[in-house]
């Protein structure tokens, strides 16, 4: 069997890392969000074929990463995932044998039926000698792939190491932490039986999309999940939902007003939380989006040294010169410490280390410790905001509505809130919207993943 070699690189995350990954084979490369997947396949694997910074073995010429689309480009009369398995049956089309394709998370968002699909395509290729790699979360493409890659052990710092690499019989027994989810046997649900006297919205003459005179109810306070196969309406009743129930700025130019709701009095607002990128501003990053950097500079602006330097609060904010270490003028800033770090080196801590440094500023622990609560701590203060993850992404915005003084009777609205996420994280995700409803409010998600659903209070199949 033929062998891409890595060896001993250091990229982000991975240090020093070394990993065998065959050809001709369906490669699965697995562990938890940021434990260094997308470094591999993009800035090593996929860079590497463009401009050679390391010496890698048997690596094709052409490496292809194909990622699915979160959002539908406007001239397209195709449903999301529609859109999406077009693309991949295209791309699939066009590869050539002594090419190396990468797909990430290709089974995100599907129904069962079309995860067997796509596992059936990429194996068809396969077969024919063909060499693919699925970075994906979905037990269908692990259970199922030829060679199993997993990193880990955590994420971010916590992460970046070679867990296991070895065929489907050899991870079966690894017992990592992939391997315990992705075998057990049966998925656990938990179910909150669900009271008689609980107030219910009702969204009927819905004529969008697939529907034509079509009624939508469900109960509210509840965490409510659509399901169905790509095409059958999911994100149009989202939409529909969002939009009927709209009541923030410019809701004139929003608000549905050709359907009826039943229970309107019953909602104060909706909300619907995207898996777009938080910021592209080169400048952005965690500690800015979050607002929390304001109370970190205060900290520094308020100590000894500050005063006797004549710096001021200003003189701490994030600039091009200190996220690219430049100007002598720094000199000074970086002499001033809190709990022997500077301002840079706090940029380099982690959630769970910047809880420690600053326990004793409660508006700092305050918005942090929701980053935490979403399963967030390993991520670093001064990291890109534009350089997260979609599901990073949207638990940043979950949390961020954490923080803030939640109101009540709001619908949230979650479309495949589980892309991106380690079957390990799921029952934190719903940990957290269970905290959301006990506020006296609802989310409402369209999710295909058993492992999501089966821990929702109310199901609907479309």
């Amino acid at each position: 069997m033929k062998y891409i070699i890595v060896k001993n690189v250091t990229k982000n995350n991975l240090n020093k890392f070394s990993v065998k990954i065959p050809l001709q084979k369906l490669v699965a490369i697995v562990g938890p969000s940021g434990s260094g997947k997308s470094t591999l396949v993009h800035d090593v694997l996929y860079n590497n074929s463009l401009k050679k910074e390391w010496d890698i073995k048997n690596l094709p010429q052409k490496v292809d990463i194909l990622e699915q689309k979160v959002i539908l480009p406007q001239n397209s009369k195709l449903s999301l995932g529609e859109f999406n398995l077009d693309k991949l049956k295209k791309k699939l089309s066009e590869m050539k044998k002594d090419d190396l394709i990468v797909v990430d998370e290709p089974c995100a968002g599907f129904c069962k039926e079309e995860r067997e699909l796509i596992l059936k395509m990429l194996k068809n290729k396969v077969k024919q000698g063909y060499s693919i790699i699925a970075v994906e979360h979905n037990k269908e493409i692990i259970v199922n792939a030829d060679y199993i890659i997993e990193l880990g052990p955590g994420s971010g710092r916590y992460g970046g190491k070679l867990i296991f690499q070895g065929n489907l019989k050899e991870f079966k027994k690894s017992k990592t932490i992939t391997a315990k989810h992705v075998f057990v046997k049966n998925i656990k649900s938990v179910k909150y039986p669900l009271d008689d006297k609980k107030k219910t919205i009702t969204i009927s003459k819905i004529n969008d999309g697939p529907f034509k005179n079509f009624s939508l109810s469900f109960p509210l306070t509840s965490v409510v999940c659509l399901t169905g196969c790509s095409g059958i309406g999911k994100s149009t009743l989202l939409d529909v939902t969002y939009r009927a129930l709209f009541k923030g700025k410019d809701s004139w130019k929003i608000r549905l007003k050709s359907v009826n709701v039943k229970g309107k009095t019953n909602v104060r607002r909706s909300y619907i939380v995207p898996q777009l990128p938080i910021s592209d501003h080169p400048s952005s990053i965690l500690a800015t989006y979050t607002k929390v950097w304001g109370n970190i500079r205060e900290i520094f602006s308020n100590e000894k040294l500050t005063k006797k330097l004549k710096l001021t609060k200003s003189d701490f904010i994030i600039s091009k010169n200190i996220l690219e270490e430049k100007d002598d003028f720094l000199k000074d800033v970086l002499k001033v410490k809190f709990q022997g770090k500077n301002i840079r080196d706090v940029m380099d801590l982690t959630i769970d280390e910047a809880l420690e440094i600053f326990k004793s500023n409660s508006l700092i622990v305050r918005k942090l410790k929701f980053l935490e609560e979403v399963g967030l701590g390993y991520l670093v203060l001064g990291q890109k905001s534009g350089s997260l993850s979609g599901g990073e992404a949207q638990r940043v915005r979950i949390s961020n509505i954490l923080s803030k003084k939640l109101g009540d009777r709001c619908i949230y609205i979650f479309d495949t809130p589980s892309r991106g996420l380690h079957l390990m994280d799921i029952p934190i995700l719903i940990k957290v919207f269970k905290k959301i409803i006990s506020k006296n409010n609802t989310i409402l998600i369209a999710d295909n993943k058993e492992e999501i659903f089966n821990y929702c209070d109310y199901k609907i199949d479309l």
